[in-house]
């Protein structure tokens, strides 16, 4: 019957139940569960369970989560579109949770696994708004950005996050907590109005409106995929009335239990509360932890008034410092400066580089400026506490399993109402004799036997200092030379803990398994109606002198009603695996700082060299620079602007160098070049100013676009011509066609035209040509008749638009032969000319 009291309550909640029934104790259970095959199942489980939790999944019918504690989470990406001709921005609702939760941690923004705080990733900064602004507590908020991200970035500051709500930015985050009547998101209605209306407040849903301007610097790849440190749902405290953010895993039971939307849906009548607030109060103690174990340990801290974090300098002094814990900060004067606040976050960055920043975020704020303190502080932790993601997808009777085991919970249903305890250490409160035994069938015993025994427990647990990847806390049977040397074996119990982000009670969760599982003498008997005293959990004494046993400590396993009337009672013998122990001290862990995709140099600035026409080896210019060695290098950007700062030059290289041909001469340039990775981040720029002083150097051949020209030698003014030329003294030759908007100069050579031509400029008289001693002939054209020179088309010499003639070597085959009036043909022998169409005469030559 271990686990049917939970079935019956969950399936039948409002059933009528016979007084004095109870219900079950989860974490007794707990030891058996996780052994064998299904313990290396669980481990699986909760390996794939703390990466969905991370990870940014596209809303298909799932239900959003809940968060209880304190707790780094992904998104489910409920909505996301671009702007109407304007696909560089991407707009994105990524909804956390379900309920309102206390806080959005501003700072804690990470994208793709970058804080929004590495310059070297997000060159244009960025805005961080929220709805928590103006309210108490929450200083570090700023006001909703309100402005259209659509259009270029107003703010630009590599690292930084702006200020103005009113502005464009490379990336906008707008908070909102999910009250239950919340107003649109103004930067998102903004933005993208007729898709994003008025509507859409998503009441009673805690979500981020995001929106990302895809540059060329390469800042996101796809989708950005988002985690950020959230607190939690706020819950109801029935010790005092009052509604807050608390990790207190009975508080958060309470809440999950009478939720009708995600949980049971009981009523506060059905609960009795003063139980509530008794378990609430065992899970608020706080005990030692090992570093400081008690005592004040020295430290240099920084903090600004107004913020809601400290920075400490030594990387091991701020490890030291779990996320849930509480700290008390005394300044360089003893002064208490920090009074019992949680930690809310703990973040340690070295961006590429930068210097690392370790950070302490706590749930207070500082009332003045502290720089390089030499102060002293103390850290303890909580008896149990809940920091997790409720998946709302999986079953209520999961779920509240899972709730009742983080703080070995026990729930029971006792004169018509729902009560909470926490098994804990106690004393007696009722005795056992023989009287109330059923002497017919006496006392049936069970010493345990070797499949319930461990000598090692390992527990499974999300490490919120080691961003809440899966970690392990082991503790170990005291036996020697080995710890299995008692059982001659390994035997291994291995347990997961969802909501546990402390290795501390990690471990003390894992004693108590332990030491449980090797004192596990049970024992079982009929007895009298008078058991219906006793509730599950209750710590009795048992005296049966039968088996000699004399008031033998016990615990209320389980109680089951006959229909006899009789009760069927177990028990287990009470043994002390409560005790708070304080474990070794965790081992410092160095957390990796891997190079991100930031991660790159541009060319040092010293190294750029520019060199001018004459000195260069290609007789132009030229700037070449040194490759950064640090990370690899595919590509790199040249930009070069005027004294005017005109953009005159623009280029992508592979190599260390670039060809600043066709610059015209001129002082004051300023080359700015950056670096690409191999994944398209582009660094910061790197400049140099210099300044062109040589003429370019004349080319024998130079080829565009098919047009073959030999020495370009002048543009512009020709001297006794009006207006500008293009004047060339070597042969051309012209392939396509061809426009001359100018005057066209030929002193020697010739010029060949393949294809019809068009001049459009004619100069003082002088026609569209001036023909120096060279010559012009074109394929098929016939030039006006005002061309005061020489020319040939086809073959036939023309001048002033008259043809002359064509004169070429051949001999016509008869006197006959096909012939033009006016061709003249001739050979070794003869003259031969065409006197009429196809009339041919000649006239005999010789030397003399």
């Amino acid at each position: 019957m271990v686990w049917q009291a939970i079935v019956d309550f969950f399936v039948a909640v409002g059933k009528t139940y016979a007084k004095y029934k109870t219900y079950i104790d989860a974490t007794v259970t707990l030891v058996t569960l996780y052994t064998g095959v299904k313990g290396f199942l669980q481990a699986k489980q909760m390996l794939a369970k703390g990466q969905d939790i991370l990870a940014n999944k596209t809303a298909a019918g799932g239900k959003i989560p809940v968060i209880y504690g304190t707790r780094r989470v992904g998104a489910q990406i409920v909505y996301m579109d671009t702007a109407q001709n304007r696909s560089r921005d991407l707009f994105v609702v990524y909804a956390l949770a379900v309920g309102e939760c206390d806080e959005i941690i501003p700072n804690s923004i990470e994208i793709d696994g970058n804080s929004i705080y590495d310059g070297n990733i997000y060159k244009g900064g960025g805005y961080v708004g929220s709805d928590r602004y103006g309210q108490t507590g929450y200083n570090n908020h700023r006001p909703l950005n309100t402005a259209s991200q659509v259009g270029d970035n107003q703010y630009s500051s590599a690292g930084n996050l702006g200020t103005n709500p009113a502005l464009r930015y490379s990336f906008v985050f707008n908070l909102h907590h999910g009250a239950s009547s919340q107003t649109v998101d103004p930067m998102l209605s903004a933005s993208i109005g007729s898709q994003w209306t008025t509507a859409h407040k998503l009441n009673g849903i805690c979500y981020i409106a995001a929106s990302f301007d895809y540059d060329k610097k390469g800042m996101y790849k796809g989708v950005p995929q988002i985690t950020v440190q959230v607190k939690g749902k706020k819950v109801f405290d029935p010790r005092d009335s009052s509604t807050g953010w608390s990790s207190n895993p009975a508080l958060c039971f309470l809440d999950y239990i009478q939720n009708d939307e995600y949980g049971k849906g009981l009523a506060t009548s059905q609960i009795n509360m003063t139980t509530i607030g008794a378990a609430a109060d065992k899970c608020d103690v706080l005990v030692d932890q090992p570093y400081y174990n008690g005592s004040y340990q020295n430290v240099t801290w920084s903090g600004n008034a107004g913020n809601d974090y400290i920075v400490i300098n030594d990387y091991d002094d701020w490890f030291q410092n779990k996320i849930d814990e509480v700290l008390d900060i005394r300044d360089s004067d003893g002064d208490l400066v920090i009074d019992e606040t949680d930690i809310k976050d703990s973040t340690s960055y070295e961006f590429y580089d930068q210097t690392q920043d370790n950070r302490v975020y706590i749930n207070d704020i500082l009332s003045e400026d502290y720089t390089n303190e030499a102060g002293t502080i103390k850290g303890r932790t909580k008896r149990f506490h809940c920091n997790g993601y409720i998946d709302t997808n999986k079953n209520v009777m999961d779920n509240a399993k899972e709730l009742l085991a983080n703080m070995r919970g026990i729930f029971l249903y006792v004169d018509g109402k729902y009560e909470l305890q926490i098994e804990d250490t106690g004393t007696s409160t009722f005795s056992i004799t023989d009287d109330h035994i059923i002497a017919d069938t006496g006392i049936s015993v069970d010493y345990g036997n070797k499949d319930k025994r461990a000598n090692k427990v390992v527990i499974e647990f999300f490490n919120a200092n080691k961003k809440y990847e899966l970690d392990t806390a082991t503790v170990l049977h005291d036996a020697s030379p080995e710890y299995y040397s008692d059982d001659g074996e390994v035997l291994e119990i291995k347990a997961e803990f969802p909501y546990v982000t402390d290795p501390y009670i990690a471990y003390n969760m894992g004693k108590a398994i332990l030491t449980r599982s090797r004192n596990q003498i049970t024992m079982q008997f009929l007895g009298t109606p008078e058991m219906y005293k006793l509730n599950v959990g209750d710590i009795v004494d048992l005296t049966y002198f039968p088996l000699n046993f004399n008031v033998k400590i016990c615990r209320v396993e389980a109680l089951e009603l006959q229909a006899s009337g009789l009760v069927s009672v177990s028990l287990i013998e009470y043994f002390d695996v409560y005790t708070w122990e304080v474990p070794a001290q965790e081992p410092r862990t160095v957390i990796a700082h891997p190079p991100t995709i930031g991660a790159i140099h541009p060319p040092e600035a010293n190294t750029i060299v520019f060199t001018d026409t004459d000195a260069s080896s290609i007789n132009r210019p030229t700037l070449t620079w040194t490759e950064p060695t640090d990370f690899p290098v595919r590509e790199f950007r040249v930009d070069v602007v005027d004294g005017s700062s005109n953009n005159v030059f623009s280029k992508i290289v592979d190599t260390p160098s670039v060809d600043l041909a066709f610059l015209p001469k001129g002082s004051n340039y300023e080359a700015s070049i950056t670096s690409f990775n191999g994944v398209g981040i582009e660094s910061n720029a790197s400049t140099k100013t210099f300044t062109i002083a040589d003429d370019p150097v004349k080319t024998t051949e130079v080829e565009m676009n098919g047009v073959t020209m030999s020495d370009v030698e002048t543009y512009g003014t020709v001297s006794g011509k009006t207006g500008n030329y293009v004047n060339f003294t070597n042969k051309v030759n012209f392939t396509n066609e061809v426009e001359f908007q100018d005057g066209f100069i030929v002193d020697s050579g010739s010029t060949r035209f393949e294809n019809p031509v068009t001049f459009v400029d004619g100069f003082n008289g002088q026609g569209i040509f001036d023909i120096g001693n060279g010559a012009i002939e074109f394929s098929s054209y016939t030039p006006p008749t005002t061309t005061d020179r020489l020319y040939r088309v086809g073959g036939a010499l023309h001048y002033s638009g008259q043809e002359l003639g064509r004169v070429s070597n051949g001999t016509p085959a008869s006197s006959s032969a096909t012939g033009t009036t006016g061709e003249i043909q001739w050979d070794a022998n003869y003259i031969y000319v065409c006197i009429g169409t196809n009339i041919w005469k000649r006239v005999a030559i010789s030397t003399w």
